[in-house]
């Protein structure tokens, strides 16, 4: 059986992002009740992130395997044991002053509509309930979780920059991670620091790196340990990791271009020194549009304000650090980032700069990319999955030579068919199977039909790598050309493919097909020499209710991909954003509604080690030999805590992370 994984969060963006992958997890562990996809969920153990406790009635309740750090009021109107409570104080309390004392006390925060609903739902006598009353309960439900996103993928937003955090955080009643996540989690899991919140952009640790100065008591600019609040944050590691009965390692979910970062480095290096052999993967986010700042600003636009300088520099200096720390504590580093622009995931639409949107993609992303360390034996009716492995493994996998850390991840959402080729292993299955994810029902020629009422066979959109799998490592393109992304070398080193709930136009497809399909495919890929994982598995990705509306007209019921109808010239709308997978004026609300109806989709994602990173670390070189010789720069940096000698020490750790990619004699 696989073995336990603790998920640690470090920052608000980081808080969303778990939100997102916690109700993933919640949704495909329910899917395990469900009569006719119990076989399919089997095949996923839940236990490797969940851990069983005593719950309401002495019944069994599953809480996540789980900490979360972030800044007090980040989870708006849920409260958790251990939140700090602020006392008004009153005339008598104070006794340097003789007057009188007036308090100003701001309304409490309310939760949102969804949990509200989802706490009456849970309430519900459902044994006695007529299937009229349970239908109209279910409606209610569905429509408080489409509250949480009036605002659907955001249209023609999605396709521009990032312009500000006050943008990103307007457009949604989902304003706190709180407000959408259905998962309930120990007490102890949430740690609340002291500081101010506006937004997952907006809070006391934003301002880069060295945000956390005043939290840490010592060596607070380079992680160092020993105060009370890194002791009380490693006795909840401690706590989560005591429970797991066989240990695997952790996935660590941080805004490391935040005071989180800093943070959330002083706290692993206690970790993995504890837990010295346990793989530490550690994805690393990053607002979208964040990457794409041109190198040289300054020469972009008018003047430029001394505001933007500083915050740019603590960008710069932020990335660095982050990347040098994770670099002795990671056993793999996965720098994150939602595309700004839709048009690489085609079958979305999304509004980047809203949070609520962007985590969702990443959470999915990382949710695939690991599931074979969560996989069993188990057999389904389309077969048991194929390539499971084990955290410790895949860590392996993705460090050729045992040198090299970065990772990048490139995502299929939702994963088009598989080629047309395969439709003949598909006949391999026995006729009567038929799938709870099929169109049609057991025992049945019905044709597959799509959102639109046309049929599936031979009309839906077929998988191609080099189109479909998008990068969510900004910087990284993933070919193998020599001439994509920020360096000239481009060949992969290792890669661990992933394809859950595979499909063709008629339907899901067996693991072993899948499998063979997925090698055909990879044959038609340019030659690379490195070393390949691949693994499928039965189960497609269960969408939870409040997950926002992001899928386009045209994905069905079940995650297949139908091609967009060409309208006529006279229809088209002027001046459309230009996103791919609609042409119709009304496709954005009409995405919308599709998204509501959305169930399961496949999903392919793709760990790559690539030269690619050779170029990715020498801007950040770059960018850091850049800002430490600007007086700017100097001020920040001793603000930090560090001195000359300390930067020159970074700059030297980055050209040798460089040449680890050139120096072909390590693979």
């Amino acid at each position: 059986m696989p073995k336990e994984i603790v998920t640690l969060s470090f920052g608000s963006y980081a808080s969303f992002c778990s939100a997102h992958f916690w109700n993933l997890q919640d949704e495909a562990a329910g899917y395990s009740s469900r009569e006719d996809w119990s076989g399919y969920a089997a095949c996923i153990d839940h236990d490797v992130l969940f851990s069983e406790t005593e719950g309401r009635n002495d019944g069994p309740a599953y809480r996540p395997r789980a900490v979360l750090f972030d800044v007090a009021g980040s989870s708006g109107g849920v409260s958790f044991s251990g939140d700090a409570v602020a006392v008004p104080p009153s005339a008598a309390s104070v006794s340097s002053w003789r007057g009188a004392c007036e308090v100003h006390r701001a309304d409490p925060i309310p939760r949102s509509a969804f949990l509200e609903r989802l706490s009456e739902h849970e309430d519900l006598d459902w044994e006695t309930m007529g299937d009229d009353e349970a239908a109209k309960q279910q409606a209610a439900l569905e429509a408080a979780a489409r509250r949480l996103d009036p605002g659907g993928g955001g249209g023609g937003d999605a396709s521009r920059g990032v312009t500000s955090s006050a943008r990103a955080s307007s457009g949604g009643v989902a304003r706190y991670w709180t407000d959408f996540c259905k998962v309930v989690f120990n007490p102890r899991a949430v740690c609340s620091l002291p500081g101010s919140w506006t937004s997952p952009y907006e809070h006391s640790l934003a301002a880069g790196w060295g945000a956390a100065v005043d939290l840490l008591d010592s060596g607070a600019g380079r992680g160092g340990g020993g105060s009370g609040l890194i002791e009380d944050a490693v006795d909840r590691v401690r706590y989560m990791g005591e429970a797991c009965g066989s240990l695997a390692g952790f996935q660590v979910l941080v805004d490391d271009l935040t005071g989180f970062g800093a943070l959330a480095a002083a706290v692993l290096e206690e970790v993995v020194e504890e837990y010295s052999g346990r793989p530490l993967v550690l994805f690393s986010l990053r607002r979208p549009g964040q990457w794409e700042r041109p190198q040289d600003c300054d020469s972009v636009g008018g003047p430029v304000s001394t505001a933007s300088v500083t915050a740019r520099v603590r960008d710069d200096l932020s990335q660095a650090l982050a990347l040098t720390r994770a670099a002795e504590l990671a056993a793999l580093y996965v720098p994150l980032a939602a595309p700004v622009v839709s048009g690489s995931l085609p079958y979305l639409s999304y509004n980047a700069p809203l949070p609520y949107h962007s985590s969702a993609i990443l959470a999915c992303g990382i949710d695939t990319a690991l599931l074979p360390a969560r996989l069993t034996g188990a057999r389904s009716p389309l077969g048991e999955p194929l390539g499971a492995t084990d955290l410790h493994s895949m860590v392996r996998l993705l460090r050729p030579g045992g040198v090299l850390s970065l990772v990048g991840l490139h995502l299929a959402l939702p994963c088009p068919s598989l080629p047309a080729g395969v439709q003949q292993l598909q006949q391999q299955l026995d006729e009567r199977v038929r799938p709870p994810h099929a169109s049609g029902a057991v025992g049945t020629t019905v044709t597959a039909v799509g959102p639109r009422g046309e049929a599936l066979r031979g009309n839906t959109v077929q998988l191609s790598l080099g189109a479909d799998l998008a990068s969510l490592t900004p910087g990284i393109i993933g070919r193998d050309d020599g001439r994509g992304g920020l360096g000239s070398r481009g060949a992969s080193r290792a890669e661990s493919y992933c394809l859950r709930g595979g499909r063709t136009d008629t339907g899901p497809v067996a693991t072993a097909s899948a499998l063979e399909a997925l090698d055909l495919l990879l044959l038609r890929q340019p030659h690379r020499m490195c070393v390949r994982h691949r693994c499928t598995a039965p189960m497609p990705l269960a969408v939870p209710l409040p997950f926002p509306q992001l899928f386009r007209s045209s994905v069905s019921q079940h995650g297949d991909v139908i091609p967009p109808k060409p309208e006529p010239p006279s229809s088209t709308v002027a001046g459309s954003s230009g996103m791919s997978g609609t042409s119709s004026s009304s496709g954005f609300a009409a995405a919308r509604a599709a998204g509501e109806s959305v169930h399961s989709v496949p999903v392919l994602t793709r760990l790559q080690v690539t030269g690619e990173f050779e170029g990715w670390v020498r801007r950040v070189g770059d960018l850091w030999a850049r800002a430490t010789v600007g007086a700017a720069g100097r001020a920040v940096l001793e603000s930090w805590g560090f001195g000359r000698d300390d930067a020159a020490e970074i700059g030297s750790q980055l050209e040798d992370i460089r040449a680890a990619f050139i120096d072909e004699d390590e693979f």
